[in-house]
C-alpha cells in the first residue's frame, strides 16, 4: 500500500470512530440541544417539557468529584468524602404518559436529536445511523407460542445495546400493556441495571404509555383547560396512582413490594396533556409554515394563511363535540393534504412555468439586446419582508365556503 492510500486509510478510520462516537456518547452540548430544541418544537406540553429539560441536565451534570454522567471512568480513589457517600448513580427513569397524538413519539425522537447531535436540527436519520445510541422497543406483548423466544431475543439484544453503547437512550412502548414476563424483563433492567452493565448509570430510560390519559383530561378540564394551574406534583401523585392500581389489578404478576419498589424507581411521571384548540390552531400554522410554505419558498413563493383559512382547517379537526381532538395532533397534517396539498402544488407548477416562461424571454431578450446594444430585462420579484420571491400566495376561504383558494397577490 502506498503513503497515499494508507494515509487516506488511517483518515477513514478516523473518521469511522468518531462517527460512532458521536453517535453513541451524548454530545457535549446535549443540556443546552435539550433546553433549547424541545420547547421550540413540542407545543401544549410545558409542564411535561420542562421537568424533562430540567431531569436530563441534571443527569448529564457533573457530580461532585468532577466527573459527568456521559464521562467514561467510575470514582476515583482521590475523590472528595462527600462524593463517596452520594448514592451510587443510576439510571433516569422517566414514565410518560398521556392521549395518543399529543407528543409523546415526537419528543423521545427530538431528544435522541439532541442528545447525540451537536447540531439536532440537521439530524434527521434519528433513531437511526445519526443516534445509534437511542434504542426504541415498540411493545413486548407476544403470543404465547412464541412468548419465551421472543423474550429472550429482545432480552439479548437490550442488554447488548446497554453494554456496547457508552450513553444510552431507551425508549419503551405502551409499557403498560407488558405481560407479565415481560414486566419481570423491564422490572430486572429498572430495578437491578448492574446486571446490564455499568454504563446504564449514564443511561435515560422512557417508559411511555397511554395510561392515566382520563384522569389527565378530568384535571385539564377542572382546571379549566388551563394548563398553567396544573402543578408537577399533582399530576405525578395522579399518575403514580393509576400507574400502581393498573399493575396490581388482577392477575397480578408480582408481590406488591415489588410493584412499589418499581414505581420508586421511576423518578419522574410526566404529563402529556391532552391538546387545546389553541394549540391545534399553532400546530395548523406551523404544519403550513413548515411543510407546504418551505415548498413554494424553493419554488420562489411565499405563502401567507389568512387567519380565517386556519380557522376554517382547524374546524375540520374532530374534536367529538369537546374540547379536545380525539386523536390529538395526527389530524392536522392529514387536513392539510385534503384541503392544501393540491392547491400547493398548483401553485409550484405555475411558478415552474413562470420561470420557463421568464427564462425564454430573457434568452430572446439577450439575443435582442446584442442586435440593439441594450439590456434584457430581468423576471420582475417582489418583498415579502426580507424575503425577495417571485409571488406571494394568500391562503382563504373561497367564497363558497366549502373549500379554501390560494390566490396569488397581485402587485
Amino acid at each position: 500500500m502506498g503513503p497515499g492510500l494508507a494515509i487516506g486509510a488511517v483518515a477513514a478510520l478516523i473518521w469511522a470512530a468518531l462517527h460512532i462516537q458521536g453517535t453513541t456518547r451524548f454530545v457535549p452540548e446535549a443540556c443546552s440541544n435539550v433546553a433549547a430544541f424541545l420547547p421550540a418544537h413540542v407545543v401544549g406540553q410545558d409542564l411535561a417539557i420542562n421537568q424533562l429539560v430540567d431531569a436530563v441536565c441534571e443527569h448529564l451534570a457533573p457530580d461532585a468529584d468532577g466527573s459527568s454522567s456521559s464521562s467514561h471512568g467510575g470514582s476515583s480513589i482521590g475523590s472528595s468524602s462527600s462524593s463517596r457517600a452520594q448514592a451510587p448513580r443510576k439510571p433516569l427513569i422517566i414514565s410518560v404518559h398521556g392521549p395518543p397524538g399529543v407528543g409523546k413519539t415526537f419528543t423521545h425522537t427530538l431528544l435522541a436529536r439532541a442528545l447525540y447531535n451537536k447540531d439536532p436540527a440537521a439530524a434527521a436519520d434519528c433513531p437511526g445511523e445519526q443516534c445509534k445510541g437511542a434504542k426504541v422497543l415498540y411493545g413486548l406483548n407476544y403470543l404465547e407460542a412464541d412468548r419465551a423466544g421472543q423474550l429472550g431475543q429482545v432480552r439479548s439484544a437490550v442488554l447488548e445495546h446497554l453494554r456496547s453503547t457508552p450513553n444510552p437512550l431507551l425508549v419503551v412502548e405502551e409499557y403498560d400493556k407488558l405481560d407479565c414476563d415481560s414486566r419481570g424483563l423491564l422490572r430486572q433492567l429498572v430495578r437491578h441495571p448492574e446486571l446490564a452493565n455499568s454504563s446504564m448509570s449514564r443511561a435515560i430510560v422512557l417508559l411511555e404509555s397511554n395510561l392515566g390519559f382520563l384522569e389527565l383530561e378530568a384535571m385539564l378540564t377542572a382546571a379549566g383547560g388551563d394548563k398553567s394551574q396544573i402543578t408537577p406534583e399533582a399530576a405525578e401523585s395522579r399518575l403514580r396512582e393509576v400507574v400502581l392500581s393498573a399493575w396490581r389489578r388482577p392477575p397480578a404478576c408480582e408481590p406488591l413490594e415489588d410493584t412499589l419498589a418499581f414505581g420508586a424507581a421511576v423518578d419522574f411521571f410526566l404529563p402529556f396533556f391532552p391538546l387545546t384548540r389553541p394549540e391545534i390552531t399553532a400546530l395548523m400554522e406551523m404544519e403550513l409554515r413548515s411543510r407546504y410554505g418551505s415548498r413554494l419558498e424553493a419554488a420562489g413563493g411565499f405563502l401567507r394563511p389568512h387567519p380565517a383559512a386556519l380557522v376554517w382547517l382547524v374546524d375540520r379537526v374532530d374534536f367529538a363535540g369537546g374540547s379536545y381532538p380525539i386523536e390529538g395532533a395526527k389530524q392536522v397534517s392529514t387536513v392539510c393534504v385534503k384541503h392544501v396539498s393540491r392547491l400547493v402544488r398548483k401553485a409550484q407548477e405555475e411558478l415552474k412555468a413562470a420561470r420557463s416562461r421568464g427564462a425564454a424571454v430573457q434568452t430572446a431578450g439577450h439575443k435582442d439586446s446584442r442586435d440593439r446594444g441594450h439590456t434584457a430585462s430581468q423576471q420582475h420579484t417582489h418583498h415579502v419582508g426580507s424575503v425577495v420571491v417571485a409571488a406571494e400566495f394568500v391562503l382563504s376561504v373561497a367564497p363558497s365556503g366549502r373549500e379554501l383558494q390560494l390566490l396569488q397577490v397581485e402587485d
